[in-house]
């Protein structure tokens, strides 16, 4: 009988001198913990069929809250506040994973930007620490670097809302046009 399909007999006996079907396979690559918890926050992200704006308020939300000093309670603040803002909570954990590599810049920057806005007496700086007067280098330093990183935080969180509500608009753009059939029909000649 040749070009027969084998039985469920020759199946059961070629994988019983073989060993199991899981020896021929190559075994699979344990992958690390934070490598999965990245893959799912991305997979929930891109697959997540949510619209632009719930996709940027999220991470516009994320870098906020990534850029003001939360103290290791971000992930937690922006899971809790982004549902009921109406974000989306994977769009929050990725702009918050977005701002910890940077941000020793981003907070020199919000150091920049408080010094720019406070009178020079108030500026953070070697004069400042040379008083050695605790309360008021605490007082300086905190009221300068909180009004420079409010206005940082929400200077980057609309720029993350505007990237990310355009990435996604343009994507589900082009999946829409993918999926809609040709309407012109094709010349004969």
């Amino acid at each position: 009988m040749d070009g027969a399909l084998p039985s469920h007999l020759d199946l059961a006996a070629t994988f019983a001198i073989m060993g199991s079907h899981r020896a021929m396979t190559k075994p699979r690559k344990r992958r690390s913990r934070l490598y999965r918890i990245y893959r799912y926050a991305y997979l929930t992200f891109v697959r997540k069929n949510d619209s632009p704006e719930r996709l940027g308020r999220g991470a516009g939300l994320g870098v906020f809250i990534g850029v003001v000093p939360t103290f290791y309670f971000g992930p937690i603040i922006a899971v809790a506040v982004a549902g009921p803002l109406g974000a989306n909570r994977a769009a929050a954990l990725a702009g918050l994973i977005v701002t910890g590599p940077v941000m020793a810049l981003i907070w020199t920057l919000c150091v920049l930007v408080g010094n720019a806005l406070v009178s020079p007496h108030r500026r953070i700086g070697q004069a400042l620490i040379e008083r050695h007067d605790t309360a008021a280098i605490l007082a300086n330093f905190l009221g300068t670097f909180l009004l420079g990183n409010m206005i940082v935080a929400a200077s980057l969180a609309l720029a993350g809302y505007g990237l990310v509500w355009w990435m996604a608009a343009s994507y589900h753009a082009r999946k829409r046009q993918a999926r809609e059939p040709l309407t012109q029909p094709l010349d004969a000649d």
